[in-house]
């Protein structure tokens, strides 16, 4: 069995769909608190979390106490994303021949469209001259890293392969080995059919992506990273921790993060995420928050908060986001918890009030670096997203390497999906 080549990802960003691979924003909402005014810090209408879902709290006892701490929050062991491959272009995308001789893609179009055999040559260009190698300059780490998250996050995953046909009259069944036109898709292969349709797929997104290599991120006198219309300084600590709690602590369901780093922020990971812990948690005056921001102690000099003129309060947090990275194609059943990876992260929370008081409402936050837990305000989440469902059953036959290979029906391939996640 071939193990694709690692590592990929994808530049974004645009409202509606994904793009280039990766995910677009909500419709316009009204910002939060905190959205206009004040110091730049605030969370800002890009980092909206009630852009992201519904009954987005920012009280702040909604979201982190001190009874938190020591816990983790998200979903269960039945629903960690599964890990995959990101199907790289530098392999053609999901007409890698990954397992023999025969490709995902090929599978697909002998039993979508069995009686149509140019068609399976039309599916395979387009999908090598539009998610393959065929690209001109084709990034190592380009693929369909945002549809694997996408199916990821949305899908429950596969228990076994499956045996399928097509049925006739334009769908598929189940059919059994030496069947005449009965095709074995393995794991792999319908994870990366999974990945092909959820790469156009409709979603929200809050944040922004840096797209700025490290050597050319910038630093303030503090250590803070400048502010400079990119999505190098993450996405609002406050609003990270509202999405983390209202989406892993209150619903149990998964986000997508790009895990970004001190040496990839030109690049795009995405990968999907599923719990977080809470490590710490600690009620601040002013001078602590201030003196925290800017030498990384609570003693100093300073006794004014200067990055946010709305702060009346202050607490630390100190959470880690764990999520999947890639390990596939997979034949057998692995679970996300293989490989799951953590972002660690030490912030000052923004309030409207009294930190000790759980009704003040969570307004913005500064990363804080922190040697000790390996937190580092580059490493942090540029923007977040979540998937809706995948992409539209049509695709225009078009030059579009955003959209997802227009040969693929979603349709059929969620009929093999729930074949493979049913006992076997």
């Amino acid at each position: 069995m071939k193990k694709l080549s690692k590592r990929a990802l994808f530049p974004i960003l645009q409202t509606g769909l994904f793009v280039v691979g990766c995910v677009g924003g909500a419709g316009p909402s009204a910002p939060g608190p905190g959205g206009g005014g004040g110091k730049g810090d605030q969370i800002s209408p890009s980092d909206d979390p009630t852009k992201l879902f519904d009954g987005a709290s920012f009280r702040l006892g909604d979201n982190v106490s001190a009874d938190d701490v020591g816990k983790t929050f998200g979903t269960d062991d039945d629903h960690i994303p599964y890990p995959d491959t990101y199907w790289p272009y530098s392999d053609n995308g999901i007409d890698a021949h990954w397992n023999g001789e025969v490709s995902p893609l090929d599978k697909y179009m002998s039993i979508a469209d069995p009686a149509l055999t140019d068609n399976t040559q039309y599916a395979r260009n387009w999908e090598r001259a539009y998610h393959g190698s065929v690209q001109p300059s084709v990034a190592s780490w380009a693929g369909h890293c945002p549809g694997w998250t996408g199916a990821a996050m949305t899908n429950r995953p596969l228990r076994h392969g499956v045996w399928a046909a097509a049925d006739g009259a334009g769908g598929i069944l189940p059919c059994n080995e030496g069947d005449a036109g009965c095709v074995k898709f393995e794991i792999g292969d319908i994870n990366a059919l999974e990945a092909e349709i959820y790469k156009d797929a409709h979603s929200n997104l809050i944040g922004s992506n840096c797209d700025t290599s490290p050597s050319e991120i910038k630093r303030d006198e503090y250590g803070r990273i400048v502010r400079n219309g990119s999505g190098c300084q993450g996405l609002n600590a406050g609003a990270l921790l509202i999405v983390a709690a209202g989406l892993m602590k209150g619903r149990h369901q998964p986000f997508a993060i790009d895990a970004q780093n001190a040496f990839n922020t030109d690049e795009i990971w995405n990968q999907p995420a599923y719990r977080y812990s809470v490590y710490r948690f600690e009620v601040l005056t002013e001078a602590q928050a201030a003196n925290l921001v800017a030498y990384g102690k609570k003693d100093g000099d300073l006794t004014h908060y200067m990055w946010n003129d709305a702060a009346r309060g202050w607490v630390l947090v100190d959470f880690g986001i764990k999520w999947v990275a890639e390990n596939g194609p997979n034949l057998t059943p692995v679970s996300g918890a293989a490989s799951t990876r953590e972002t660690r992260m030490v912030a000052v929370i923004e309030l409207d009030g009294d930190g000790g008081n759980p009704d003040s409402l969570i307004i913005g936050g500064e990363y804080l670096d922190d040697s000790s837990v390996g937190a580092d305000r580059v490493r942090v989440p540029p923007y977040v997203w979540v998937a809706l469902g995948p992409g539209p059953e049509e695709v225009a036959n078009s030059l579009d390497e955003l959209a997802h290979n227009p040969y693929v029906k979603p349709s059929l391939v969620l009929q093999l999906v729930a074949m493979g996640q049913s006992s076997p």
